[in-house]
This record gives C-alpha cells, sequence and structure tokens, in this order.
C-alpha cells in the first residue's frame, strides 16, 4: 500500500501525522514543521511568491493557522510516543528536577 501524498489528505492532524512519520527532524521544531506544512501546502507556486505574496495568503486565511498546526502535533504526539522527538525524554526528566530546594526551618 502506497502512502498518500500530502496533497490528497483532507485534514490537518492528517497531514501533520504524515510528516512526522515521513520527516523524524520536525518532530523538535515546530518552526521547522509549520514551514514545511505551508511550503507544502502552497505548493510550487511558493517558488515564484515574493514574502509580500506569502503573507497576503496569510492575512488573507488562505494558509492553514500556525496554531492549528501545533495543536494537531501536540494531539498527535500525545497519541502516538514514537512521534515524540529524541529530545522529548530529555526536557521531561529535565523538567522533574527542581531548579532549588527550599529549607524552611521551625522555629
Amino acid at each position: 500500500m502506497r502512502t498518500p501524498q500530502f496533497s490528497e489528505l483532507k485534514t490537518v492532524r492528517e497531514r501533520v501525522h504524515l510528516l512526522l512519520k515521513e520527516m523524524p527532524k520536525l518532530r523538535e521544531s515546530d518552526d521547522n514543521l509549520i514551514a514545511t506544512y505551508i511550503y507544502k501546502e502552497v505548493g510550487e507556486e511558493i517558488k515564484e511568491m515574493t514574502a509580500l505574496d506569502l503573507l497576503a495568503k496569510m492575512s488573507n486565511s488562505k494558509l492553514t493557522p500556525f496554531a492549528t498546526i501545533i495543536r494537531a502535533r501536540q494531539e498527535i504526539q500525545k497519541e502516538f510516543d514514537e512521534l515524540k522527538g529524541a529530545e522529548f525524554g530529555k526536557r521531561k526528566k529535565a523538567t522533574e528536577i527542581p531548579l532549588f530546594k527550599v529549607n524552611i526551618r521551625e522555629t
């Protein structure tokens, strides 16, 4: 069975899932994920666009909102551990270490 292409998928969640599966480096960075998603969403036309053209598409709601892409990534990674970034475990452990200890003496 062949893997569907980005443009063939209908939902943001399906598209983000595909990107996270195919490109593990996108699991570590929302900025890279968003850039790749928008690049694929716009397609070949992006090569001829100016920055102003791209900004116009964004401001006219012609592109998927960044927050929607991030939300889809969060939901997918919550459901599929294998699609979490390699740094996830390290970051999680780091947040479990207290930054400081407070010793309160009873007087």
